[in-house]
């Protein structure tokens, strides 16, 4: 007659049986220490997980030696000797996930950095991409502003899969509401590898971080979280110059010391084409103007029904499906010669309507129409003078005159001192028919006002 086992035993058996057999365990050699945190990483197949104890690494080690068969009397020795290597050997400096780059060690500036997770694009193949071509052909029927858009994406995958960041325009995809910017931005993002950020927050102050955005390729703005402030728009066109052209870009994290790093990023702008979502993006203003482009969106029907909750899954499933060819067609596109560019690969080409509507709200342009409002008034030009040389701060008195028909849209356009000079001369430069030149007269810019002569 058989002894029945231990209940202990028994117990220990049932454990075994039902634990599966592809439990996690540590390899010692892809498990990494932040000095800056203090913390573990481990690579887990896809990405990095983080561990804040010792003891899940202790125990992740050990299901790896039990796994090697090391003998048992060796393991825990063998544990702390792989624990020491790895907060000495296998120490790192920053860890996180970092735009343009795959997961794994690479350096900056002598510092080791680790990768925790990366962008996800998949090999381009030769195929069919109907779905992807049917969509941007219809929203860019312009051929110029296919070729725009086009040559920016293929730029932007290139960047990527070089982990080689590359300045580029900052594309504003601008048209009626519900054309098909969404569904846009969407293939963008997963032709980017499949992350994506809204820089907002982190670009208008509003916090002292920017963190949130370095495991993002593309940063996304949306018309709907912007602001139409003039301020707003100017920083936004600053902190844009500053993350796109700069060499590094210093990031804030949150309760560490800052670091100076190459994000592989691209912006691009969602919004609809009305003068008030127009008035979200920065002002054309010299040293910003060619950095910007302006593409029409003209309405999309969606190649395949994508309404239902089931229909868009499996729309998106057809897209996913179909992007490696898409990623093919891309890499194979001829860019013509007249929108390439040499340092940012395509030029900012502008839709002449949108850049007209954009103009028209412009802040320089509101100065003049003020101007020659005030001017029809007989408030800014004496009855018996047709020109006059006067200062920013002449104009700008004038124009905030109480008894003036433009004092309330002055004082709101002209809220601080430098505005009227800026707007005066940029008149100048675009060759505005009420302002005309400029000169000093005892070290104080004079600008030029006229009644512009009437056309016979």
């Amino acid at each position: 007659m058989s002894e029945e086992p231990h209940p202990a035993i028994t117990e220990l058996n049932k454990f075994k049986e039902a634990t599966p057999a592809n439990m996690i365990s540590f390899d010692p050699e892809q498990t990494y220490y932040s000095t800056e945190k203090a913390t573990y990483f481990v690579d887990i197949g896809n990405f990095y997980r983080s561990y804040s104890r010792k003891m899940p690494i202790k125990s992740g080690i050990k299901r790896y030696l039990e796994e090697k068969d090391t003998p048992s009397g060796e393991i825990p020795a063998l544990m702390d000797h792989h624990l020491e290597n790895i907060e000495i050997d296998r120490a790192v400096d920053w860890s996180g996930k970092l735009a343009g780059y795959l997961r794994g060690i690479t350096s900056f500036a002598g510092r080791q950095f680790l990768i925790t997770d990366g962008y996800n694009i998949p090999d381009s193949a030769t195929g069919p991409c109907p779905l992807h071509l049917s969509i941007i052909k219809q929203a860019f029927p312009n051929e110029d502003a296919l070729m725009a858009f086009c040559g920016w994406l293929q730029g932007g995958v290139k960047a990527i899969r070089a982990g080689i960041h590359q300045p580029a325009p900052m594309p504003v995809l601008a048209g009626e509401k519900g054309a098909g910017k969404s569904l846009i931005g969407y293939i963008v993002k997963q032709v980017f590898g499949g992350r994506s950020a809204n820089p907002m927050t982190a670009w208008s102050g509003t916090l002292p971080w920017n963190d949130n955005l370095l495991g993002s390729e593309l940063l996304l703005i949306d018309d709907s979280v912007a602001s139409t402030d003039p301020r707003a728009r100017k920083a936004l066109g600053a902190r844009f110059k500053e993350a796109i052209y700069s060499d590094n870009v210093e990031i804030n994290t949150r309760n560490k010391t800052s670091i100076s790093i190459r994000p592989v990023w691209r912006v691009m702008v969602c919004c609809n084409e009305t003068p008030e979502n127009l008035s979200v993006i920065p002002p054309l203003e010299e040293g910003i103007e060619d950095k910007i482009m302006l593409l029409k969106v003209s309405p999309v029907k969606t190649p395949m029904p994508a309404k239902e909750p089931e229909e868009k899954e499996a729309f998106r499933a057809a897209l996913k499906a179909e992007l490696p060819y898409f990623l093919n067609w891309l890499e194979k596109l001829q860019i013509p010669e007249h929108l390439s560019d040499s340092r940012s690969g395509i030029t900012a080409w502008k839709d002449e309507e949108l850049l007209q509507a954009v103009q028209e709200i412009s802040p320089e342009r509101r100065m003049e129409q003020l101007i020659a409002l005030s001017i029809d008034k007989g408030y800014l030009l004496s009855e018996l003078a047709d020109s006059a040389w006067l200062s920013a701060a002449e104009v700008q008195e004038e124009l905030q005159n109480r008894e003036s028909p433009t004092t309330h849209q002055a004082n709101n356009l002209l809220k601080y001192d430098t505005n009227a000079g800026r707007y005066l001369a940029s008149l100048v430069k675009k060759r505005s028919p009420w302002v005309t030149d400029t000169k000093p007269v005892n070290g104080i810019a004079k600008y030029h006002i006229q009644k512009p002569p009437k056309v016979e």
